[in-house]
């Protein structure tokens, strides 16, 4: 059986779109092939949904309100627990805060950041978005604006890498495409992508056999601020660390691991440089 909930603010009904701000949305569903859309706008909404079974959707919209800076600070918490299941969340403006927990196999999560361009004396906001799946075959997409997100402040960088990152002023550029994909097969694999600029684009993808333990997890990191960089990571087997720090334009890293236990760094400063690394074996 299907079954749809439409939530609009704080209360749950249909075809009435409330405007205030500070409101609040739970949705709960126990079964298969249900929906759960909420739907809020202005500013400081707070939206949860739980659900628990297959095939199931889930879609969020906050801070809807074109041309309006001011809608802002949105917080989602979707959680869902089953196999084939889909989130969707989407949020504009900044200071906005999205989390998506997916338990089971063949899940996907998205989550749409963006931002409204707004006057010079408003500049600036945080937006963060984290995404947990536990299962297999599941796949994780984050498109976020610009400004925010959390520049690497320790290892494995140098002292004058991370000097040279923490002068930067990420650019704002609203509505830049900046594009992030992680796909994640088996256990304990740790993605994370940090983006300020335009056109960037981070892809990750790992696979790791079943029943890897937390100490045996492979962990790959993104980090990009300025226009049309690219980093692509590729990760198969087990406890192996890459991290990819990349300043400037049109530069590109990839980086590909296989086997176990390996390590690396790619750190670019500038316009248009190109780093390959690739290791494998035990």
């Amino acid at each position: 059986m299907k079954k749809v909930i439409l939530s609009i603010s704080a209360m749950l009904f249909v075809g009435v779109a409330a405007f205030a701000q500070g409101n609040t949305s739970s949705v709960n569903q126990n079964g298969n092939s249900d929906t759960g859309i909420v739907t809020q706008n202005g500013a400081t909404n707070g939206a949860t949904v739980d659900q628990l079974g297959d095939s199931n959707k889930s879609e969020v919209y906050q801070g809807i309100q074109p041309g309006i800076y001011n809608a802002k600070n949105n917080l989602s918490d979707v959680k869902q627990k089953g196999n084939n299941n889909g989130a969707f969340i989407s949020q504009s403006n900044h200071d906005n805060k999205a989390y998506q927990t997916q338990t089971g196999d063949w899940n996907k999560a998205t989550i749409w950041q963006d931002q409204i361009a707004p006057p010079v004396s408003a500049l600036g906001g945080f937006d963060k978005a984290t995404q947990v799946q536990k299962g297999k075959s599941n796949d994780a997409t984050i498109d976020q604006g610009t400004t925010g997100n959390e520049k690497p402040t320790g290892a494995p960088f140098s002292a004058a890498q991370l000097a040279t990152v923490a002068a930067v002023a990420v650019p704002f550029a609203p509505h830049n495409s900046n594009e992030a994909t992680q796909t994640q097969t088996g256990d304990n694999n740790i993605a994370y992508a940090s983006q300020g600029g335009v056109k960037n684009k981070s892809w990750q993808t790992q696979t790791s056999p079943t029943g890897t333990s937390a100490a045996d997890a492979n962990k790959s990191y993104h980090y990009q601020y300025g226009d049309e960089n690219s980093a692509t990571t590729v990760q198969n087997g087990t406890k192996l660390t890459e991290s990819t720090l990349q300043i400037g334009n049109k530069n590109i890293a990839t980086v590909t691991q296989t086997g176990a236990a390996h390590s690396s760094v790619a750190f670019s400063n500038g316009n248009m440089n190109t780093i390959t690394v690739t290791q494998s074996g035990m």
